[in-house]
């Protein structure tokens, strides 16, 4: 082999190992449009990258890539032990749906805890201000008014709409609650079955004064009842010349 041979052979050594030692020090990123991706370095927040094809450098190892959405996202609230304002214990749970507006202000403070702690303060403020009836009918000013106490905006993320999405009752409560409904329904069995009593003997009255002031319907109607009748003897006048069989 020849000098020139080995230098060449040398240099292509060298490329190669540039190659393999770039490629391995290249990342090729890409970002969608409705999200952000933050660039950590050995755990070291480095830059925020914007929608489109990146390329980022350093050993895959050490850099770190976090993407945030900016989509609606729901955060779900459940399990806060609150009174009603008639003293009723109870638990209550909400569904938050809000977006991510700062991104970097959600990386340094999370929003999760902020708007957890931020939904069971408004669902104590809520349930304070309610009667156990008033909760459990659960109308539609219930969601604007506890999407008002949370508020419009918490850390980095928007608030767009709060509902109330649970009502736990304690099993004491419970057991009273449908001992009540079974006795209203066995009150409104007990009328119905008075009410079609009272139907059944108004048409007995109806029918007994029509029979009483139309004989002849009497007796059509007895004849209907013998034709209808099976082994049936009907004797019409008097009977006491008839010998007894």
């Amino acid at each position: 082999m020849t000098s020139q041979m080995f230098g060449l052979l040398v240099l292509a050594i060298l490329g190669v190992a540039a190659i393999v030692f770039v490629s391995g020090r290249v990342r090729r990123v890409r970002v969608n449009a409705w999200e952000r991706a933050a660039v950590y370095v050995d755990g070291v927040f480095d830059r925020l990258l914007e929608p489109g094809r990146h390329t980022v450098w350093g050993q895959p190892r050490r850099v770190t890539l976090v993407h945030t959405s900016l989509d609606r996202q729901y955060a779900v609230i459940g399990h806060v032990d609150v009174v009603a304002g008639d003293r009723a214990p109870l638990r209550l749970g909400a569904t938050v749906v809000y977006r991510i507006e700062d991104v970097a202000l959600s990386l340094r403070e999370p929003v999760w805890t902020a708007i957890n702690l931020a939904t069971s303060t408004a669902l104590v403020r809520l349930a304070s201000g309610r009667t156990l009836e008033e909760l459990m009918a659960h109308g539609p000013e219930l969601d604007t008014d506890l999407t008002a106490l949370v508020g419009e905006r918490i850390g980095a993320a928007r608030i767009e709409s709060v509902a109330l999405t649970g009502l736990t009752l304690p099993p004491e409560l419970r057991r009273l609650m449908t001992e009540v409904e079974r006795a209203r329904l066995e009150g409104l069995a007990a009328l119905e079955r008075a009410r079609g009593e009272q139907a059944a003997l108004r048409s007995l009255a109806n029918a007994a004064r029509l029979l009483k002031d139309n004989p002849e319907l009497a007796q059509l109607r007895t004849l209907q009842a013998v034709g209808a009748a099976r082994n049936a003897t009907l004797v019409i006048g008097d009977t006491s010349g008839v010998p007894k069989s």
